[in-house]
């Protein structure tokens, strides 16, 4: 059955996309739709963190039951096991949870094993029904829209069977439209994705199979592997020059006092302009640099929309501090002095 989105534009319903993506906390959790379904124009915000490992992959090493089973016993278990592990740490209490098959019976499948381990332990029974965070949900690919949670624990189901064989039909993944729903399975989670899987990348095989979505499928399990870097070239966080002649003043000052600087932080069109590294906080940044130029400074509009991306960026842990580049030229030494206080005090609060 062809999705509302299939059928309005099958009647020539003119297509009209948000540019700016709010729901995830990290920026590595909506990249890889970013660049497979957006052409990279959602304008997302990168956390103050060198690696970004929100999207996580899960080795479960299981076998897929083919025929009226079609479930994974070993990776729904490990995935209860998980489910347990959250609740039970006190995460729970932080952050909510959801769990997305790609099938009902592998959704059915988790839900009895969670059901037969709550009756086993009564803290952990306590530990789901007691947390004030959303309500924990168990469901498949065709049921998921509209639904986010914090975590998202993702059961791709399929690999190989007891021969040591896979076949090249991965349920939704093989049907028209089956891309789409791996967008929405892959968008649900506002900080953290864990795929369970076992499936590797080099076990699909694109020549048996014309469906996008199969091949959409492979493009995620080797994002979740390696990284934004298997996307596209300019995905690394840290792999672009600087903008401008004043972004290579800045920097050259910056690391001249013994500062780690970072250019062009992010995977988006959106970059922070300069990063320094947080040397007390190994993987974060202490600070995020926006050098603006003079066509900034006089433009309303501009000003507008860069104090709505700055809160953006402080919701999200970021410390920001601005230089204009006209004030840069006409005299470095008060904005440098007033960048290099800025840092002096946050590397005191940090390293208390």
């Amino acid at each position: 059955m062809e999705s509302i989105l299939d059928e309005c534009l099958g009647v020539g319903l003119p297509l009209s996309r948000l540019s700016w993506h709010y729901r995830s906390q990290n920026e590595g959790l909506i990249t890889f739709s970013n660049f497979q379904y957006y052409e990279n124009s959602l304008v997302t915000f990168p956390s103050p963190i060198e690696v970004d490992k929100s999207v996580e992959f899960m080795d479960s090493k299981g076998i897929y039951e083919p025929g009226k089973s079609r479930t994974n016993k070993r990776e729904a278990e490990l995935i209860v096991d998980q489910i347990a592990q959250h609740y039970l740490s006190g995460l729970g209490q932080k952050y909510s949870l959801g769990v997305i098959t790609f099938n009902s019976t592998q959704q059915s499948l988790i839900e009895r094993l969670l059901d037969e381990k709550r009756l086993r332990d009564r803290n952990l029974d306590l530990a789901i029904s007691e947390s004030e965070q959303e309500e924990l949900f168990i469901k498949n690919l065709e049921n998921v829209q509209g639904d986010e949670r914090d975590y998202i624990f993702f059961s791709i189901t399929f690999g190989k069977d007891a021969n040591g064989k896979i076949s090249m039909n991965f349920g939704p993944m093989n049907k028209e439209g089956g891309h789409r729903r791996l967008n929405v399975a892959a968008t649900r989670a506002r900080h953290k994705v864990r795929i369970f899987s076992s499936l590797r990348p080099e076990d699909i095989d694109l020549s048996k199979t014309k469906a996008r979505g199969v091949a959409d499928l492979k493009t995620y399990l080797d994002f979740a592997i390696n990284g934004s870097r298997v996307l596209a070239s300019q995905a690394s966080p840290t792999g672009r020059e600087p903008d401008s002649p004043f972004e290579v003043a800045v920097i050259k000052a910056l690391r001249d006092k013994g500062w780690q600087v970072v250019p062009q932080v992010g995977v988006s069109g959106y970059r922070i302009d300069l990063a320094v590294i947080n040397k007390y906080k190994p993987g974060t940044f202490l600070l995020g640099i926006e050098c603006d130029g003079a066509t900034y400074h006089s433009a309303p509009s501009a000003r507008d929309r860069d104090r709505l991306r700055q809160f953006v960026l402080e919701g999200l842990g970021w410390n920001i501090h601005r230089i204009w580049s006209t004030d840069w030229w006409f005299n470095h030494e008060i904005p440098l002095n007033n960048l290099i206080n800025r840092l002096d005090a946050l590397e005191i609060e940090h390293s208390v």
